[in-house]
């Protein structure tokens, strides 16, 4: 048996979507133009290590309306976005408002939208918890159902018409499964595709990478959806996987061991983290090679 050449890869698509790097560049502009304190409604991504540095710059994340002391400073809609009705009631708050919702969300909140007044009922492909989905929901006109499984959608019952979205980081091939498990339900089915580019293509490159690797390490945050579902999706495709928020995490034994790594990371992944997951993969190795 041929010995496989020791290998480290980095996915090209691993890190900050275009729409976080949107937010993120929004919040700190803000916050260097002198408008403090800069608060976002909710963590402006799900990643602990940009919250802390936002935190650092006093861009402080918020629940309630009531948090922004004096209603002083601006309040950022985050890039996950909200409904309709929490939209109106921060605008009626008296306060600055700059919205940094991802335009790929806001493109999918514009979909429900225009099916929902022509009377369709909505059907969301996503987890029903998190604040996307849950911002996707307040344009239905109270006309929805969140699927997360195929099961689930076996259990809906019958429409006259239904648009079926997704939320914008479900895995595709989940998406149509469950989409065609709807159209069995409806006399009129619209079929929206509303997962987001960035998502697809890196996924597409995860799949193809991690069935040739020995060990995947996914690097992002452990409330990130997006990053919580590369991991699972390695799960079937490579023997050894391991989600690490930072270098600190990770399993020496493994990085020693596996001649093939591939690395990559969520959509809310900082650049820095990942760097420091790679330099300490590289060390890890270079240090145990040295001592054969």
């Amino acid at each position: 048996m041929t010995k496989k050449t020791p290998e480290i890869v980095v996915a090209k698509s691993a890190g900050f979507c275009p729409g976080v790097k949107h937010a993120i560049e929004k919040v700190i502009a803000l916050e260097a133009s002198g408008k403090k304190p800069v608060y976002t409604l909710g963590p402006l991504i799900h990643n602990r290590q940009v919250t802390q540095m936002l935190e650092r710059k006093q861009i402080v994340a918020i629940d309630t309306l009531t948090q922004a002391e004096n209603k002083k400073g601006v309040l950022v809609i985050r890039a996950h976005g909200i409904t309709p009705d929490f939209q109106r009631e921060i605008e009626n708050y008296g306060m600055e408002l700059v919205d940094a919702t991802c335009p790929l969300v806001k493109h999918a909140q514009n979909i429900i939208a225009k099916f929902a007044v022509q009377d369709y009922h909505t059907v969301i492909v996503g987890d029903a918890q998190h604040a996307e989905v849950i911002g996707l929901m307040g344009y239905t006109q109270g006309r929805v159902n969140v699927v997360s499984s195929l099961k689930e959608a076996q259990a809906l019952p019958h429409f006259d018409k239904v648009n079926v979205v997704s939320q914008t980081t479900q895995p595709e091939a989940v998406f149509y499964e469950i989409a065609e498990e709807v159209k069995k339900h409806a006399d009129q089915c619209q079929i929206s595709n509303t997962i987001c580019q960035p998502t697809k293509d890196r996924q597409k490159e995860t799949i193809e990478q991690a069935q040739s690797a020995d060990f995947v390490i996914v690097v992002g945050g452990k409330h990130s959806a997006n990053t919580a579902r590369l991991a699972q999706l390695c799960q079937g495709l490579c023997k050894h996987v391991q989600h690490v928020e930072t270098d600190e995490e990770l399993d020496e034994r493994l990085v020693v061991e596996s001649p093939k790594i591939f690395i990559t990371a969520g959509a809310s992944t900082p650049s820095w983290v990942i760097e420091g997951v790679v330099f300490r993969v590289k060390t890890l190795r270079d240090r145990a090679t040295a001592k054969l």
